[in-house]
């Protein structure tokens, strides 16, 4: 112990005799002490994270996940690759009746929010009732050139991040039973 102490102060006096050296290790020491100093909030803030994302994904186990390349108020889009995971009959349909498809890396979903008036969400929410409770918005997803649109419900995580599920495929019928949520 008493060899590396005597090593560490000999390293330290070389690198304070030079003034280059002086200067390179007196930034790794601010880099250090200020890493230092936020490392307890990024582990508290990586902790709650992993928190939610496990909260996440046990709350919503039965759904598919949506995940968004970009959107706004108006419009959602959604990779290419991610949507045939998502709907493989939609992603197989949009390129028959558009030829856009072969050109486009993300497909574009105009974002409505439900009215429960409507007979369509109507019908597509008293089928999916169990689930909705979770969910802070609910919207009709329609695939920009196609004709069956989707629910979809959207929860904001403590972390401000939104996500959405998917919650009703009227080209498929699929739809988030009581089981499907814990």
């Amino acid at each position: 112990m008493q060899d590396e102490l005597h090593d560490a102060k000999e390293k330290l006096e070389v690198y304070r005799s030079d003034a280059s050296l002086a200067r390179t290790l007196d930034a790794d020491v601010q880099h250090t002490e200020t890493t230092l100093a936020t490392l307890p909030r990024r582990i508290a803030a990586r902790r709650a994270q992993i928190a939610e994302e496990s909260w996440a994904t046990e709350t919503f186990a039965g759904l598919p996940e949506i995940p968004i390349a970009s959107y706004d108020r108006s419009f959602a889009s959604v990779r290419k690759e991610d949507l045939s995971l998502i709907a493989p009959r939609l992603a197989a349909e949009i390129p028959k009746k558009s030829h856009l498809w072969a050109d486009w890396t993300v497909w574009n979903f105009r974002r409505r929010p439900v009215h429960r008036a409507n007979a369509i969400p109507a019908e597509a929410l008293r089928r999916a009732q169990a689930s909705l409770a979770y969910f802070e918005q609910l919207e009709v997803w329609h695939a920009v050139g196609m004709a069956d649109p989707w629910l979809v419900g959207g929860v904001r995580l403590p972390s401000r991040r939104e996500r959405f599920y998917l919650l009703y495929d009227w080209g498929t019928e699929t739809t988030a039973d009581r089981e499907d949520l814990r």
